[in-house]
């Protein structure tokens, strides 16, 4: 084995993936290969992580083991599927063994119910504070690398569709849904909105825990008939500052995280450009168009959620700006002007459920779930709308529809739009 004191043998990662409570799986060391703490001990507590964060970078040896070898070369697969500088790669290395470990199985529709469920304890164990509160913040960083990462690249259509048709449909459990959905609109929106991975990383978290400081009372609300009491919106009205100090508590160094969160309900300026604004205020605002767009369209015991081109509209159309929003054209550009998930009413006189996006926003994959009586329809009929017979009239809101889907053979329906067969013909 080399010298650990020849730094030529030693390669340079940032210390902003550690967190308490990781486990390492090499020794860490300093630029002149002096060990700051050996392989398979613990950061125990918040001092040992700020006297590593304080440090400019971090080194492991390249020769200490294979594990050194997989993590860089994790970085630099990374690093090459972003687009990113090679100088950069330090920031995709990963030191949590879990977050390179671990794999998602079961089904896709399993892995999102176990994502789901992972984050509405980790929720619960922020807002409980002390110990729990600060091992969940070291797994806020594995939940959305293992399932985010992990369950997109397996299918982002599919994905999109579970999450979505499970937001309009259902209002239990609703705080941990709402931040998982919008968590990972966000994360898609990164790239057209040419966010970088450290902001995109940032608002990801943020959007997971911009409510952490009102989670039991959000699940609550969704599921009372009357307006929130007084006791209540004084709570409502301080969730984003609660949160914070939550977060805070729980050992959050990341300031851009923290300041999202304060910021997601803030009255920001209309009609600046993103790039114009300044970084938790350019987040923050990406934050609110989303959370504003998929609070829209989910239903409360109150209330029908609303159907998808009217809660488009809110996302759009910028209250005292002269043009379009632009976050809420990406996201349309990305979702459709009728989300996957999402019901709408055809030109043949059909009710259908949107499979996934077309080639233009108006024109979806969808399957037929009601014929023209709104009767159920035993085998769903698939169709390309982009032909006038089968055409989007308009959008349903999902509280209307009386129906239950069968979801593995709608994901098999949306796999079968993808073979092209429904080429030239307007149907699949």
């Amino acid at each position: 084995m080399a010298d650990p004191s020849s730094k030529g043998e030693l390669i340079a990662v940032s210390t902003e993936k550690l967190h308490v409570g990781i486990a390492l799986r090499f020794t860490l060391r300093d630029e002149r290969g002096q060990v700051l703490l050996a392989k398979g001990l613990r950061i125990e507590n918040h001092h040992a992580l700020e006297a590593l964060q304080k440090r400019r970078a971090v080194y492991v040896d390249y020769d200490e083991s294979d594990e050194a070898v997989k993590v860089l070369m994790s970085g630099l697969n990374e690093a090459t599927r972003r687009d990113a500088a090679l100088k950069d790669i330090d920031k995709y290395v990963s030191f949590n063994e879990t977050e390179t470990k671990e794999v998602v199985k079961g089904t896709l529709p399993e892995g999102w119910i176990e994502a789901e469920t992972r984050l509405r304890a980790l929720l619960s164990s922020l807002a409980l504070g002390g110990q729990p509160a600060s091992d969940a913040v070291g797994r806020i960083g594995t939940t959305i690398d293992m399932f985010l990462q992990q369950l997109l690249n397996r299918d982002r259509e599919a994905a999109l569709f579970l999450l979505i048709h499970r937001a309009v449909t259902a209002f239990t459990g609703y705080s941990a849904l709402h931040s998982l959905l919008t968590a990972t609109v966000v994360h898609l929106l990164a790239t057209p909105l040419k966010l970088s991975p450290a902001e995109s990383a940032s608002l990801t978290r943020a959007a997971l825990t911009m409510n952490v400081g009102m989670t039991a009372l959000q699940d609550a609300l969704a599921n009372q008939k009357q307006r929130p009491s007084p006791i209540q919106q004084v709570q409502i009205d301080k969730h984003a500052a609660e949160g914070v100090r939550l977060l805070h508590a729980a050992g959050v160094t990341d300031s851009l995280w923290l300041n999202v969160v304060f910021k997601h309900h803030d009255d920001l300026p209309a009609g600046v450009p993103l790039v114009e604004r300044p970084p938790a205020e350019r987040l923050a605002r990406i934050l609110q168009v989303v959370d504003r767009y998929t609070a829209a369209m989910s239903p409360r015991v109150s209330r029908a959620g609303r159907e998808s081109k009217d809660a488009a509209r809110s996302a759009i159309v910028q209250p005292g700006a002269a043009g379009h929003d632009e976050v809420g054209l990406a996201l349309m550009m990305l979702l459709g002007l009728h989300p996957a998930g999402t019901f709408v009413k055809l030109a043949n006189g059909e009710t259908a459920v949107v499979l996934r996006k077309g080639a233009k926003p108006n024109e979806p994959y969808v399957a037929s779930v009601l014929n023209k009586r709104d009767e159920p329809i035993s085998e769903p009929r698939l169709h390309n709308t982009s032909k006038p017979d089968v055409a989007v009239v308009q959008g349903v809101s999902a509280s209307t529809i009386r129906v239950r889907l069968n979801t593995d053979l709608m994901l098999r329906q949306l796999a079968f739009t993808k073979t092209g067969a429904d080429r030239g013909t307007g149907r699949v």
